[in-house]
């Protein structure tokens, strides 16, 4: 039987988020160190390096990047890591990628396979985080995260994913 409050548990899950707040710490550096260069950056750009740098750090991830608003009632795929290869096109209000375009705010499924508006693209994806991009308060993308691991995303990734996706 396991004590989850224990001493040894609490120092163990302690370093696991200390690690994962550095890791987005590094990538904020990178980041800002990248996008506030001589030269600016287009949107579409800033796109392909965020998930490039989130998705080299966390590698794990099965999925990382963008859909861009082709239309208001539709998400179309940008720039993207991943080992598959995703939906081209969401409608508004469907799955986890069209819910948070709908309802403007960021989602974090933990468990996809209890998610009702749930869509597949693989079978390796078990949560799943979205993040709606901001630009003068109208939403020009989502950045889609999927994990092979049921739970991964927190309120840690949620901040993290929220300051990063700001500064597109």
């Amino acid at each position: 039987k396991h004590n989850f409050f224990s001493p040894y548990f609490i120092y163990f899950y302690f370093i696991l988020l200390m690690k994962k707040i550095d890791r987005y710490e590094k990538i904020m550096m990178e980041f800002k160190s990248i996008i506030f260069g001589k030269l600016e950056l287009s949107t579409q750009a800033k796109m392909s390096v965020l998930s490039a740098l989130l998705y080299m750090e966390f590698g794990h991830w099965t999925f990382c990047g963008f859909y861009t608003i082709k239309n208001p009632d539709l998400l179309e795929i940008g720039p993207y890591r991943g080992n598959l290869l995703p939906c081209t096109h969401i409608s508004i209000g469907r799955g986890v990628c069209g819910t948070s375009l709908k309802e403007k705010k960021t989602i974090i499924v933990n468990d996809v396979r209890e998610h009702d508006n749930y869509i597949s693209c693989d079978s390796e994806t078990l949560s799943e985080i979205v993040i709606p991009t901001f630009m003068n308060d109208d939403i020009v993308a989502v950045l889609d995260i999927d994990s092979p691991i049921i739970n991964d995303f927190d309120q840690i990734d949620k901040t993290y994913l929220e300051k990063l996706s700001s500064m597109i």
